[in-house]
């Protein structure tokens, strides 16, 4: 696989350093702004024009925090270099210390990409209940948060199936708590089986659908 090669010209006014090419670079690679990216011993050699035009060549892999191996090359030669990339991302973060299973108010702040620790921010407009404690600043994530549920386990609810113009309903009981628009298990009072569907905003259960 060829590696993506980003050109940028450093002769353009204002004139870029090498330094800031390569910010430019990774930013546009990552889909972040300049101001949110840092790279750090980056290491220059002596021999590296300080006006030229410049290809940044970057690796075909997601670009994430921790050194990364790039290269600089112009008309005059190649240089390989091995920076240390920081990134930085807004996300929802803990407005206050929070303890398990307690509702989570949220936040928009600046973090590092690696205080994330894999986890993926989630939607800020969602009710989210904590699945660990979390503290005040602590970004919130899938893997540390819970979506409330629109109903809890036990609750009551009709089960039907749609075939066509046709429909099919019978008595239910989550076995579960629910989200609206989630799957979920439901027992089947008529047939006393377990049933999985789709909870629906009138409080029904879609079987198989969604």
């Amino acid at each position: 696989m060829a590696t993506p090669v980003l050109l940028v010209l450093l002769s353009a006014a204002p004139a870029a350093t090498p330094e800031e090419a390569l910010v430019d670079a990774i930013a546009a690679r990552v889909g972040v702004s300049a101001a949110d990216v840092a790279v750090a011993e980056l290491a220059l050699p002596a021999d590296v024009p300080a006006d030229a035009e410049f290809t940044v060549n970057l690796p075909s892999y997601a670009i994430r925090e921790g050194h990364l191996s790039v290269s600089l090359s112009t008309d005059h030669g190649v240089w390989r270099l091995y920076p240390e990339v920081r990134l930085w991302v807004q996300v929802p973060v803990a407005a206050a210390d929070v303890a398990r299973g307690e509702q989570v108010a949220t936040r928009t702040e600046r973090v590092r990409l690696g205080d994330l620790r894999g986890g993926t921010p989630v939607d800020p407009a969602g009710t989210w209940l904590a699945t660990t404690t979390l503290h005040a600043g602590q970004p919130v994530t899938t893997g540390r948060v819970r979506a409330r549920p629109d109903l809890l386990q036990g609750a009551t609810v009709d089960v039907y199936v749609q075939r066509g113009g046709l429909s099919v309903r019978a008595p239910g009981q989550l076995l579960a708590d629910g989200v609206i628009g989630q799957p979920v298990a439901v027992l089947n009072l008529a047939t006393r089986t377990q049933q999985f569907g789709t909870l629906r905003a009138d409080g029904t259960v879609l079987l198989g659908g969604s």
